[in-house]
């Protein structure tokens, strides 16, 4: 998908039943605040070096129409749930062994361009999600941590279910 040659983009998904990233610590006597969802899926992503937007088109889609989570005995897109998404940057997903057993993280895009494409995921999903009338009334949300930083997650799943996806 796209223009650009090889690997734009690699995930790991998880399905939960509740889950939420830090975006902002506790200070000065503030709570912290926490990008929340309830039932859905955790996407953690990472974009390579050469990554063009068209790949989150591409990412979005699938994301959402795939069938992934089983529901009553069959599985269902997160659409059809319906279910919210959270997503979670993840540069390390870049990882590779070195020869002296240590993990190398190259070949990722440029910090700015990878968080413009994060943003982009997130806005072609909300919009997907918003012209889904059975999303809109269950109140199924897309919420993300911040891009560039790290970042406390706390996940809960009754039935474990973890893809990779490549795109």
């Amino acid at each position: 998908p796209g223009s650009a040659p090889g690997l734009q983009a690699r995930t790991v998904i998880q399905q939960c039943s509740h889950a939420k990233v830090k975006i902002k610590p506790a200070l000065d006597g503030t709570d912290a605040q926490w990008a929340e969802i309830q039932q859905g899926l955790v996407v953690y992503v990472c974009f390579f070096h050469g990554a063009t937007e068209d790949v989150t088109h591409d990412m979005g889609e699938l994301l959402l129409h795939t069938l992934f989570r089983k529901n009553a005995g069959h599985s269902v897109s997160l659409l059809d749930l319906p279910g919210s998404i959270l997503f979670v940057p993840q540069d390390s997903l870049l990882g590779k062994t070195a020869p002296n057993r240590r993990m190398q993280y190259i070949g990722g895009c440029e910090l700015w361009w990878g968080a413009q494409l994060f943003s982009n995921l997130v806005s072609v999903c909300r919009e997907l999600m918003s012209g889904s009338a059975k999303c809109t009334s269950a109140g199924v949300k897309v919420e993300h941590g911040l891009y560039g930083q790290k970042q406390e997650i706390s996940l809960t799943s009754v039935e474990p279910l973890t893809v990779l996806l490549e795109f």
